[in-house]
């Protein structure tokens, strides 16, 4: 019979056998740091040591990204910065014969006038490039300040010339001063029917009157002289500096416009709105020339009332 001694020994020795099974991966007794297995899906706030880290919720498959609920498609472009839009507005046709004007003969003789023809539709014979079309952006997603002061301090005149508006077509923005005078040895008066801007005054020989529009307009309206009845202007009064009117060989240009997609309206007299009344989409280039031309079809000319 083993002595007491001896058995002793086999008893330490089966311990230590145990623990070396337990330690290469037998079922051994199980601790909470060698079981528990991250759930991914457990909020980050969990404060128990065993959670997962705060990206784990974030790289699950089943989590859907919060971006790819805002990728739709869309037509408008969104930049920064600022760009110029230049181009051109053409008629797609003969350039029509201008009109001479019915006057009162000596009402046009004692103004100094001799043949005066209609301004109503003066197309370039040449380059077809059509003049005093209002080319602007009614409402511009940024305003660039410089273009604003720009605008704002230039001088801006309106004459009367041997009984003729000049210019014929003008843009103006809110807040700058326009000096209305006439070059003529006889009277005139203003009737303006600008929406928002309406007054009718009178300015004497050689004399002048300043207005200083305070309201914008949503499209351009008409001044008129009652005292020669074919004299007819038209205004359009802006709250932004983005406008151009085209000279006389349809050029047009407008600096520091918002880059992106912009809504550019074009006006002419003959056809009224050559785009939609909102604009027409135009996306235009950061730091740089965008040219985008317009064109007037014989079709879009409305009759004279």
């Amino acid at each position: 019979m083993p002595s007491l001694s001896a058995r002793h020994g086999s008893l330490v020795l089966g311990a230590a056998v145990l623990l070396t099974i337990a330690g290469c991966g037998g079922k051994g007794q199980e601790t909470d740091t060698a079981t528990v297995i991250p759930d991914p899906t457990v909020a980050a706030s969990h404060s128990s040591g065993s959670a997962a880290p705060a990206t784990a919720a974030t790289t699950s498959p089943t989590t859907t990204p919060a971006a790819a609920t805002t990728t739709t498609p869309t037509t408008a472009v969104k930049a920064e910065g600022w760009g110029t839009l230049k181009g051109r507005v053409v008629f797609d046709g003969d350039a029509p014969a201008r009109v001479v004007m019915a006057t009162d003969p000596v009402k046009a003789k004692e103004c100094n006038a001799g043949e005066i023809k209609s301004e109503r539709l003066v197309v370039d014979s040449a380059g077809k490039g059509v003049k005093n079309v209002i080319v602007y952006i009614p409402k511009p997603t940024a305003v660039n300040p410089d273009a604003k002061s720009t605008k704002g301090a230039a001088a801006v005149v309106f004459d009367q010339k041997k009984c003729v508006f000049e210019p014929h077509v003008l843009a103006i923005m809110t807040g700058t001063k326009l000096d209305i005078k006439s070059s003529d040895p006889v009277s005139h008066n203003i009737n303006c029917k600008v929406q928002n801007n309406t007054f009718n005054e009178s300015v004497s020989p050689n004399g002048e009157v300043f207005k200083t529009p305070t309201a914008a307009a949503r499209q351009p309206g008409q001044v008129v002289c009652d005292i020669h009845p074919w004299m007819t202007a038209y205004w359009l009064v802006l709250d932004n500096p983005y406008f151009a009117v085209t000279d006389d060989k349809g050029n047009f240009e407008i600096k520091n416009a918002p880059a992106g997609t912009q809504k550019v309206a074009v006006w002419q007299e003959a056809t009224l709105f050559v785009t939609p009344s909102a604009g027409q989409e135009v996306t235009i280039a950061a730091n740089g020339d965008t040219t985008q031309d317009f064109q007037i079809k014989p079709a879009q000319i409305k009759p004279e009332q």
